[in-house]
């Protein structure tokens, strides 16, 4: 992969940093695209390393042609909160961007497109899915991702061009924003909080961002593969455990305050990736187990008000 130029959305997100940080250090040559607002404090590491486009100029699609990526990655989002993931316009405003991708990526006869799609595309689920399971998506979020991956399939038929579309579950890790259910609890518990939770008896599957990146680096490594796969740890625990272990690693403080919430309308009581496609596929594995994951996270995160 060596000097393979690569066109990153969301760089300056959780998952993108990640991911630009990952190819970086493969050799790869990234062209970064961002907003004149956004901020630079998860790139501040590799910043100078890589090529950016300021998406807020009106001739940036034409810039990132005449850059000639080879591949592009796409991790931008608008809209990834769970009260906003109802909102159809809020959600629909990522389809421009997204069309603008596929309009580059035919110009400049690109060899591979990587999309990150979600669970959100399945709709509800209550147990262990793989790519098979019907999609049935109940929140605008879902829908518009299941709109993205058919305009790219459509493209990708005409361009005869490679593409990968994964499916994420829950992804946690450094740089995680501090609104999330994994830093907050760490947060909170670090401050000898008590944090008001449901019964917590959920199964949940948790992947860590350092092994979604070397996902990513494994489908680059395969550039004829296509197809829609899912991306998760291929394994899920229960949320009382996740609990269990940070308040471990944080010292025992305090105790979570299980069953002070309820479970929210519809909770999925069971969600879990089956990752098996993908793992077979590129020949992959994820290297960070949720216990080592979690006390590395403890131990990054400072105790602050």
């Amino acid at each position: 992969m060596a000097g393979m130029k690569i066109l990153i959305t969301g760089v300056t997100g959780f998952i993108g940093s990640h991911i630009a940080r990952s190819v970086l250090a493969a050799g790869c040559e990234v062209v970064a695209l961002r907003r004149e607002k956004s901020s630079l404090a998860r790139c501040t590491d590799f910043q100078n390393q890589v090529t950016w486009l300021n998406h807020d100029i009106s001739d940036w699609a034409q810039r990132a042609i005449t850059e000639k990526p080879e591949v592009i990655i796409h991790a931008a989002w608008i809209g990834v909160t769970a009260v906003e993931r109802v909102e159809l316009k809020l959600q629909a405003a990522n389809l421009d961007l997204f069309d603008e991708l596929l309009e580059i990526a035919g110009s400049v006869n690109l060899k591979q497109f990587i999309a990150l799609g979600s669970q959100a595309e399945y709709g509800p689920i209550n147990g262990r899915v793989d790519e098979d399971y019907p999609c049935q998506p109940d929140t605008a979020y879902g829908v518009t991702k299941l709109d993205c991956l058919a305009r790219l399939e459509n493209v990708a038929r005409q361009k005869k061009m490679a593409y990968v579309w994964l499916r994420l579950f829950s992804v946690y890790g450094p740089g995680e924003g501090g609104q999330w259910f994994i830093p907050s609890l760490i947060r909170q518990m670090k401050l000898g909080q008590s944090p008001p939770l449901s019964g917590c008896e959920q199964r949940y599957d948790y992947l860590h961002v350092q092994d979604l990146a070397a996902g990513i680096l494994a489908v680059l490594r395969q550039p004829d593969t296509s197809g829609v796969f899912n991306l998760s740890s291929n394994a899920s625990l229960p949320l009382k455990q996740v609990v269990q272990l940070i308040q471990q690693y944080t010292g025992g403080r305090v105790e979570p305050a299980f069953g002070a919430l309820p479970y929210r309308p519809g909770q999925s009581m069971h969600l879990e990736g089956d990752s098996s496609r993908f793992n077979q596929t590129f020949a992959f594995r994820p290297q960070i187990n949720i216990m080592d994951g979690l006390r590395q996270l403890v131990e990054a995160t400072g105790a602050t008000t």
